[in-house]
């Protein structure tokens, strides 16, 4: 297992009037080579359990593990997780630094004392990888990208560190729905080309659920329920009560089991759905009429 986390809580300005418990008693598994999404409202626990995974905070009490090694360990080298995790955020501003497109892509190298000729090769392969020519796009300016490019760019930025994990923070935000389908696209072929875990962050099923492998639905600070796409779905009540966003299908297929009891809500297409409606459509008749409660 990549990551591990056993118990974990978390409370942020403890022993002050302004604590605020943020994890509690957290345990949850995410294995490397998936796409794993963590989805919960605000104040879910989200963006502390990234903060966790990219060691920049350690929680107490609980214990959390990264490639088998007890990362609270006084053995354990924290660089080598902050080498492993790249973090793309939801405002591509907050991490883009530098005037040009190829200086800011070239930061973190630069940082690392990358020599330049290989900064370079690095550049280049992460704008082409994101679909910016490198030729077209190094010396352009920062401030006159548009957002789908500035999102481009911070990732770009991010695989120039050549990363084992990638966690993107609601990343189509503020997006169109043309930009949020090519850049869900884009996740899925950088997943494959360079063989990366990502962690996809989101208060929204929406996306997560053509997206994920495994889903892991936050609540509190608290593992509310885990599992595939079409297992979650399964919890439509529950993820209704949390105020957690479901696919269209998902939710119309709720809408219907007032009138449909039988109704299955893991539909994860408006195809799925349809196959749904027409089974019930069927086979309830028949039930009914034969005083059997249908399936």
């Amino acid at each position: 297992m990549l990551f591990e986390l056993r118990n974990l809580s978390h409370t942020y300005l403890r022993g002050t009037p302004f604590a605020a418990e943020a994890l509690r008693g957290l345990s949850l598994s995410i294995a490397a080579g998936q796409t794993t999404a963590l989805v919960g409202p605000t104040k879910a626990g989200k963006s502390t359990i990234v903060d966790v995974l990219a060691g920049l905070i350690k929680p107490s009490p609980g214990t959390f593990f990264f490639e088998g090694a007890d990362v609270g360990s006084s053995s354990f080298d924290v660089e080598r997780i902050r080498t492993a995790v790249g973090i793309v955020f939801q405002s591509p501003e907050a991490q883009i630094f530098e005037e040009t497109v190829g200086k800011d892509v070239s930061f973190g190298p630069r940082r690392r004392n990358v020599p330049l000729a290989e900064s370079r090769r690095l550049v280049q392969e992460s704008l082409e990888a994101v679909g910016l020519p490198y030729e077209d796009f190094r010396s352009r300016y920062t401030y006159a990208l548009s957002g789908g490019q500035k999102r481009r760019v911070a990732i770009a930025g991010v695989l120039a560190l050549q990363p084992q994990v990638i966690v993107f923070d609601e990343p189509t935000a503020g997006l169109d729905p043309r930009g949020r389908r090519e850049l869900l696209d884009l996740i899925v072929t950088l997943k494959q080309r360079h063989n990366l875990t990502i962690i996809y962050i989101s208060s929204s099923l929406d996306e997560v659920v053509h997206l994920a492998d495994v889903i892991h639905v936050l609540d509190r600070g608290n593992l509310a329920f885990s599992g595939t796409p079409s297992e979650i779905l399964t919890y439509a009540h529950e993820l209704t009560a949390l105020d957690i966003a479901m696919p269209e299908a998902a939710s119309i297929a709720l809408s219907l089991r007032e009138i449909m009891p039988a109704m299955r809500t893991n539909v994860l297409t408006l195809d799925e759905l349809e196959a749904e409606i027409s089974k019930q459509t069927i086979i309830a008749p028949i039930f009914k009429n034969r005083g059997i409660k249908a399936p």
